[in-house]
C-alpha cells in the first residue's frame, strides 16, 4: 500500500508539474515501484490471514494517516517559498491522507466547509461552464486543474489542530521567507541589481518569487505588531524580506505588500500612518539608483509597461463584449486575438491580461468574476466577525490580520498583474486563508 501511495502521489503532483521527466524523482519511484513488485519466498510456518475491515480501520491506522497529514503541511509550509515540486507533493499526500482518513472514519458531514466554501463551489462550477462552452475546448480543459488547488483551503482549515499547531506554522513560514531571501541576497551579492537581471531567488520568474514575498512578509508583519511579545527575530526576519522583495524591482508585489502593511497598521496604531511617508525619504535616499528608477516609474503615465497594460486591457474589453455570460475560456487569447484590432501588437506578444479581473472577465465572463469577488466577500466578513471576538488572543489576532493583509495585497498586485494564475503564489494564498480559517482548540504555544 505504501507503493501505491507513492505512485498515486506521484501522478498528482504530475497534474502541476512534468515530474516525469525528473530524472531523481523516476529513479527513486521505479525503485519503489520494484521493491513492492519483487517476488520473495514464503515463510515456512506463517497462518495465511484473509483481509480484515476492522485492522484498517484500527486507531493504530488512523494515527498512522494523522502523521502523513501533519508531516505534509510542514513540509508544504517550509517549501512553500523554496520549490514547487515539493510543495505540490507536500499538497498531494496530505490531502489524499486527509481524505482517506475521512471515508474510512465516515465523517464526510463534520468536514468544516468555511464560510468561503460555497462562494468557491460557484466559481468552480462557473470556471467548468466556461470550459463547455469555450471557443477551443481542447486548449481550455487543462487550465481547468487550477480549480484543484482550491482543495489546500479546505486541507488545512480541517487538518490544523490547535493555536500551537497554527503558531508553529506560522513560525516555519517566516523562516522558509527568511531562506529565501537569503537566496535571493547571494543572487544580487554576485550580480548588480537591473531590470535584466533581477533577483528571482528560489523561483524561475521574479514575479513569482517576489508574490510569495509578499505574501510572507505581511504575515510576518501581523505577527510581528499584534503579537504581545515582540519577537525581535520576526523583526529582523522582516527587514530582510523586505530588501529582497526590493531587489526584485516588482512593482505589483511592492504596490500589494504597501496595500496590506497600510491596512496592519490602521488595525494596529493609526498613528503610525505618519512613519510611512519619513520610511519613503529614507527609502529613495538610500535605495539603489535601479529601485529608484522603479518607484519613480509608478507615477510616470507614460511608462511603456502601464501603456502595454493599457492596451492590453482594451483588448480583453473587447474581447469580453462579445462572451459576456461564460467567457470565451482559458486560453482563448490565443485563438481569438487575431480577431480583433491589435495596433500596439501587445496582445499578440503577451496574450494575457496583466489584471486578474479582466483576464476572469475575458476567460469566465460576468458568472466567473462575480464568483471569484464573492469568495473574497465572504472572506472578508469572516475576517470582520473573527477579529471582533473578545476572546481571540494576540497570536491569533496577528494570523487574523495579517491573512486579512495578505489577501488585500495578492488583489492590489492582482490589479497589475494575473497573479491569480500563477499557482505558487495561489497555493501559498490559499494555505494562508485555510490557517486563519480552522477551528482550533485553545491550546496556545508557550
Amino acid at each position: 500500500m505504501g507503493s501505491s501511495a507513492a505512485v498515486i502521489a506521484f501522478l498528482v503532483g504530475g497534474l502541476f508539474e512534468t515530474s516525469f521527466y525528473d530524472s531523481e524523482m523516476m529513479m527513486l519511484l521505479y525503485f519503489i515501484m520494484g521493491l513492492s513488485l519483487v517476488k520473495v519466498q514464503e515463510a515456512p510456518r506463517v497462518a495465511v490471514t484473509t483481509f480484515n475491515m476492522d485492522r484498517v480501520l484500527s486507531v493504530n491506522h488512523i494515527l498512522w494517516l494523522d502523521k502523513v497529514i501533519q508531516f505534509s503541511l510542514y513540509t508544504f509550509v517550509i517549501f512553500c517559498t523554496l520549490s514547487i515540486s515539493i510543495t505540490q507533493i507536500s499538497f498531494a499526500i496530505g490531502v489524499l491522507a486527509w481524505l482517506i482518513k475521512v471515508h474510512l472514519t465516515k465523517t464526510w458531514d463534520k468536514i468544516y466547509r468555511t464560510p468561503v466554501g460555497l462562494p468557491i463551489l460557484c466559481f468552480c462550477l462557473a470556471s467548468i461552464l466556461a470550459v463547455i462552452t469555450s471557443v477551443d475546448y481542447t486548449a481550455s480543459l487543462p487550465h481547468l486543474k487550477k480549480i484543484i488547488q482550491f482543495a489546500i483551503l479546505f486541507w488545512v482549515a480541517n487538518t490544523v489542530t490547535n493555536e500551537k499547531q497554527k503558531d508553529l506554522l506560522i513560525k516555519l513560514l517566516i523562516i522558509s521567507g527568511v531562506i529565501a531571501s537569503i537566496v535571493g541576497f547571494s543572487q544580487a551579492w554576485s550580480t548588480a541589481v537591473t531590470l535584466q537581471t533581477r533577483v528571482s531567488g528560489t523561483m524561475s520568474v521574479y514575479m513569482t518569487f517576489a508574490g510569495l514575498l509578499m505574501l510572507v512578509g505581511l504575515i510576518a508583519s501581523g505577527r510581528f505588531l499584534f503579537n504581545d511579545t515582540k519577537e525581535k527575530w520576526v523583526m529582523a526576519a522582516i527587514g530582510l524580506i523586505i530588501l529582497c522583495l526590493l531587489m526584485t524591482l516588482t512593482r505589483q508585489a511592492w504596490l500589494g505588500f504597501s496595500v496590506g502593511l497600510l491596512v496592519l497598521i490602521i488595525f494596529w496604531n493609526k498613528k503610525y500612518l505618519l512613519a510611512l511617508p519619513v520610511a519613503m525619504v529614507v527609502l529613495l535616499l538610500f535605495a539603489p539608483e535601479s529601485v529608484k528608477d522603479r518607484i519613480f516609474s509608478i507615477i510616470n503615465l507614460s511608462d511603456w509597461t502601464f501603456q502595454a497594460r493599457i492596451f492590453l486591457w482594451q483588448g480583453g474589453l473587447e474581447i469580453f463584449k462579445d462572451y459576456p455570460i461564460t467567457g470565451c475560456g482559458f486560453k482563448c487569447v490565443d485563438v481569438l486575438h487575431t480577431q480583433y484590432p491589435d495596433p500596439s501588437g501587445y496582445i499578440a506578444k503577451y496574450r494575457g491580461m496583466h489584471n486578474n479581473i479582466i483576464q476572469l472577465l475575458v476567460d469566465t465572463g460576468i458568472l466567473g468574476l462575480g464568483t471569484w469577488l464573492s469568495i473574497w466577500v465572504a472572506y472578508f466578513l469572516n475576517t470582520y466577525k473573527q477579529w471582533n471576538k473578545t476572546t481571540i488572543n494576540s497570536i491569533s489576532k496577528g494570523l487574523v490580520i495579517g491573512s486579512l493583509a495578505a489577501v488585500l495585497g495578492f488583489l492590489a498586485g492582482g490589479m497589475f498583474e494575473t497573479n491569480f494564475y500563477d499557482s505558487e503564489i495561489a497555493m501559498l494564498l490559499y494555505f494562508i486563508m485555510g490557517l486563519s480559517l480552522a477551528k482550533t482548540s485553545k491550546k496556545v504555544a508557550p
